[in-house]
């Protein structure tokens, strides 16, 4: 807690010097060019490490406790032509321990279409609680990470209240994938409404079950030995996420359903079996904006895990690679206050109940985002 208050006094004192330094309006709005300098320092302080383990095939078992700077860096927007623009992200990464091109896309405006072309974020990821600085735990489960970018291109078509999106990815963000990526959508929003629902489907996903700190990141490189030396899942993936927010002018609600179907074997030393296992998760956030800097959001988070094996040896493989308690209903519940110091600079403290594996777990994290234009 020691270390949480140090850092806030810090941030506390760098947002307001940097508000005097930077309170005076760009001279030149809607330029060609933009360059943003980029951050996202976040502390998390826990009684034990999170995301605890779950009864999930290969989950990474990275402890985000201390501090993380994923998401910090440089932006540089722009525009080319008058329908051709591009986006560059070069951002720190936590789990490379470097920086790496987290965005880098062009995009094509022709009336009511928009084409997207080059690394980007899949609309899918952007279904749950993404303004909150612990990253949604269903989201954190099945990529083994807090971010999710695509090498692709994507179609975006609006029309009315409705806008329509497609996409076919090469895959390499989901763990394990050896096929494209294909994704498809569609947003209705109409006043302070705003609904959608996104569907993601990988025809082949090996994945090695033998855990790493890294497990979400190890995309690189065919799997080998499998029923040999390790075990290994083979088969489809299929995603799908739902939403539903109405933002008022002071209060918001926000839900959100996300479901993660594999199907296929289980390749073990044991023997191959037949498996079917589903993730669902639910979450639920309501908030309010207390003045014009500060607001108050309360969140809950709910999963399901669903395990099916079928053949020789299935109850010794499901223990093996501990998927054997299919009926663990892993949930969080967590309350969050920002402050917007600046328009360029924003402070939260975000605090947490969690219960997983019969176990509970208090935690705290403190978040610093900033987003100020250079050029």
């Amino acid at each position: 807690m020691k270390n949480l208050l140090m850092i806030s006094a810090s941030l506390i004192l760098a947002a307001a010097n940097s508000a005097l330094a930077h309170d005076r309006p760009h001279d030149d709005e809607g330029a060609a060019t933009e360059i943003h300098l980029l951050s996202n320092v976040r502390y998390l302080s826990a009684e034990s490490a999170w995301p605890s383990a779950l009864p999930v095939l290969a989950a990474s078992q990275e402890d985000l406790r201390g501090m993380r700077y994923g998401g910090s860096g440089l932006a540089w927007q722009q525009r080319w032509l008058q329908d051709l623009s591009s986006h560059v992200v070069l951002a720190y990464d936590d789990h490379e321990q470097g920086m790496a091109v987290d965005h880098a896309a062009f995009f094509y405006h022709a009336g009511a279409t928009q084409w997207t072309l080059g690394r980007q974020s899949p609309l899918l990821a952007s279904g749950g609680l993404s303004a909150w600085a612990l990253p949604e735990l269903w989201l954190n489960t099945v990529l083994g990470d807090d971010h999710w970018h695509e090498d692709g291109l994507a179609l975006r078509y609006a029309t009315g209240a409705v806008t329509g999106h497609a996409g076919v990815f090469r895959g390499a963000g989901l763990p394990g994938t050896e096929s494209a990526l294909w994704s498809t959508g569609l947003e209705w929003q109409d006043g302070p409404w705003h609904i959608s629902g996104h569907a993601a489907y990988v025809a082949e996903v090996k994945r090695s079950l033998a855990s790493d700190a890294h497990t979400g990141h190890s995309h690189a490189g065919q799997v080998t030995g499998c029923a040999q030396l390790i075990d290994c899942f083979a088969g489809d993936t299929l995603l799908m996420r739902a939403n539903a927010r109405w933002q008022g002018d002071q209060f918001w609600l926000h839900g959100a359903a996300s479901w993660q179907k594999q199907d296929g074997q289980l390749e073990s030393t044991l023997a191959k079996v037949n498996y079917q296992g589903e993730l669902t998760g639910f979450a639920l956030e309501g908030g309010v904006s207390i003045n014009t800097e500060l607001s108050l959001a309360l969140r809950h988070e709910q999963m399901a895990i669903h395990h099916q094996l079928s053949g020789v040896n299935a109850a010794q493989i499901a223990s093996k690679n501990g998927i054997a308690n299919s009926d663990e209903w892993p949930r969080q519940t967590g309350v969050r206050l920002a402050w917007q110091a600046h328009t360029a600079h924003l402070l939260a403290l975000e605090l947490y109940q969690t219960h997983i594996n019969g176990e509970s777990n208090r935690m705290a994290m403190l978040q610093w985002q900033m987003n100020d234009r250079l050029y």
